[in-house]
C-alpha cells in the first residue's frame, strides 16, 4: 500500500509540473511572423551558437497557461535562427534542463515570457547564475521580469533579480492595447541601429521596484514619460513617480556574462513587426557574443 501511496504521489508532482500545451498557429499567423524574419545575421557567428529556450509558466508549483504571445515569439526565433544562420534553438522546459552538466553546450539562454517559480532546487538555481556569470549570454522577454515572483512572498530568488537588472512590481501602468511612446537612449549602440528615430508601440510596459534603475543598467529604449498618460488609474510606483523612468530594453554585464532584457512580448503581433525582430536578434547576437556593444550602466535618461 504504501509503495502504491508512493507512486501516486510521483505521478501527482509530476501532473503538476507538465507544462500546459501551446495553440497551435494559424498559417495565417506563421505568415504573418515569415513575412518580418530578418534575412541575415547582423554579425558572422564565430561559430555555430546554441541556444536554450525556456517558456515555463507556473503557479503554486502547477503548470498555468501563459502568454498568448509565447507560441508566436517561439516560432519567430527559431526561423530567425535558421533563416539567418547566427543560432539554433532547442526548447528546454524541465528543470533536468537546467543542469551545470546539461546547460555547458549552451552559448545562451532566453526565458521567454516565464512566469512563477520556475526553479526549486538551489543547484540548479546556482547553475542558472553560474552559465552567466561564467562567461554565457541571457535574454528576456517580457514576463521573464516576473519570473520567480509569487504571491505572498514576492522575490523568492533575489539574485535573479540582480542578474536580469530589475524585478517587475505593481503591475503594468500602460496597457496592451495602450500607444506607448518610446525614445531611443543610446542611438549608438548596434542593438538600436534599426530604429531611426523615436517610434510608437502597443504592447503592456512594465514598472520595476528598484529604488534607481540607471546604476546597473545600459538603457536602450525606454518610455517618453512626458508623452504617455500618467493619471491616478495608472498605478504609478513611489519610486518610479520620482523619476519618471520606464527602461523597455537594456544590456548589462553579469559577472563575465551577457544580459539582455526587453519587457516587449506581451502582444502577439511584437513578433511580426520586422524592425523590433531586427533588435530582438541583435539582441540575441550580443548575448551570444557575437556582436559587440557597450553595456556598462549609463546614468544618462
Amino acid at each position: 500500500m504504501r509503495k502504491v501511496l508512493l507512486i501516486s504521489l510521483i505521478a501527482c508532482l509530476a501532473a503538476l509540473a507538465e507544462n500546459v500545451p501551446l495553440p497551435e498557429l494559424t498559417p495565417e499567423q506563421k505568415a504573418s511572423i515569415e513575412a518580418a524574419i530578418p534575412g541575415k545575421a547582423v554579425a558572422k557567428p564565430a561559430k555555430p551558437r546554441k541556444i536554450l529556450l525556456c517558456h515555463m509558466t507556473r503557479r503554486n508549483g502547477k503548470a498555468v497557461n501563459g502568454h498568448g504571445s509565447i507560441a508566436w515569439a517561439n516560432y519567430a526565433l527559431e526561423l530567425m535562427g535558421k533563416r539567418t544562420g547566427a543560432f539554433t534553438i532547442t526548447i528546454g522546459n524541465e528543470e533536468s534542463d537546467f543542469t551545470a552538466a546539461n546547460l555547458k553546450q549552451y552559448d545562451a539562454i532566453i526565458f521567454n515570457n516565464t512566469l512563477g517559480i520556475l526553479l526549486e532546487d538551489p543547484e540548479k538555481r546556482e547553475a542558472l547564475l553560474a552559465f552567466v556569470r561564467e562567461g554565457k549570454g541571457f535574454l528576456g522577454f517580457h514576463g521573464a521580469a516576473a519570473t520567480f515572483v509569487q504571491h505572498p512572498k514576492y522575490d523568492q530568488f533575489p539574485e535573479f533579480g540582480v542578474m536580469l537588472g530589475g524585478y517587475e512590481d505593481g503591475g503594468h501602468p500602460w496597457e496592451p492595447r495602450d500607444t506607448t511612446y518610446v525614445k531611443i537612449d543610446d542611438p549608438k549602440s548596434p542593438l538600436t541601429a534599426m530604429f531611426k528615430g523615436p517610434f510608437t508601440v502597443s504592447d503592456e510596459a512594465f514598472q520595476f521596484r528598484e529604488p534607481t534603475l540607471r546604476d546597473r543598467l545600459h538603457v536602450l529604449l525606454s518610455i517618453d514619460a512626458d508623452k504617455v498618460e500618467k493619471g491616478p488609474g495608472h498605478r504609478i510606483l513611489p519610486q518610479r513617480q520620482k523619476d519618471m523612468d520606464f527602461p523597455i530594453s537594456w544590456v548589462k554585464p553579469y559577472g563575465k556574462g551577457r544580459v539582455f532584457y526587453t519587457t516587449l512580448g506581451h502582444n502577439p503581433q511584437i513578433f511580426t513587426d520586422p524592425i523590433l525582430l531586427q533588435h530582438f536578434l541583435a539582441g540575441i547576437q550580443f548575448a551570444t557574443a557575437d556582436l559587440k556593444a557597450p553595456m556598462a550602466p549609463a546614468s544618462t535618461k
